[in-house]
């Protein structure tokens, strides 16, 4: 019986499909994990919008009881309005209530972040400056559901920061930092609503 022999290049075509298929898992596995990373991060900003909108949400429920009860030429009157009226990556409707944009970027979530709670605080103030206006239930039922708003936040906040964390490392590591410079991955920015380089909208009086 005769033995059959293949042609060299078929020899050569299986050893070429063999690295191919071997580079292809190599490269497909850190690839699929760069891409459920990333998704998390963005799961996490996700978050960090819902506890600002609530956060805004409960400001936009109050802010007819806090302005109607404010001396509108007041400097704290002038300061909620103003802030308003200037946060990026927030808007506002006719009757005033404020919305995070969906498209909002996480720069602009920090601002927004930023100045509610410059917000949160003007409101403290007007609270000190109008008694009437603190007594009511309906600041009392406020300040504590902002507490709530405020520790879902502060979670939301870590979270993000340790899955950007997790996705900044991988993406630096070799060989996967080669596989994201050809797929386009780059590093992202930590959160960072409480450093002093992402202010809040500045607000003057003169």
């Amino acid at each position: 019986m005769q033995n059959r022999k293949f042609p060299k290049w078929s020899i050569a075509l299986v050893v070429i499909g063999v690295i191919v298929v071997l580079i292809g898992g190599l490269f497909i596995a850190p690839y699929n994990n760069m891409i459920s990373l990333e998704e998390n991060v963005s799961t996490k900003e996700a978050n960090i919008q819902s506890s600002l909108q609530s956060r805004l949400d409960k400001i936009n429920e109050l802010m007819p009881s806090v302005q109607g009860s404010m001396d509108h030429e007041s400097e704290v009157y002038q300061e909620i309005t103003a802030l308003r009226s200037g946060i990026q990556g927030v808007s506002i409707d006719e009757e005033g209530n404020m919305t995070i944009d969906s498209n909002a970027s996480a720069s602009e979530l920090e601002q927004a972040d930023q100045a509610s709670s410059q917000l949160l605080d003007d409101i403290r103030i007007a609270i000190e400056a109008y008694p009437d206006l603190g007594s009511t239930q309906l600041m009392s039922d406020f300040m504590t559901s902002v507490e709530g708003i405020e520790n879902r936040l502060s979670v939301a906040r870590e979270e993000y920061n340790e899955a950007v964390q997790e996705y900044n490392t991988t993406i630096r590591k070799f060989p996967n930092n080669l596989i994201a410079g050809i797929m386009g991955f780059e590093s992202i920015d930590p959160y960072e609503a409480s450093d002093e380089a992402q202010e809040a909208p500045q607000v003057s009086f003169e």
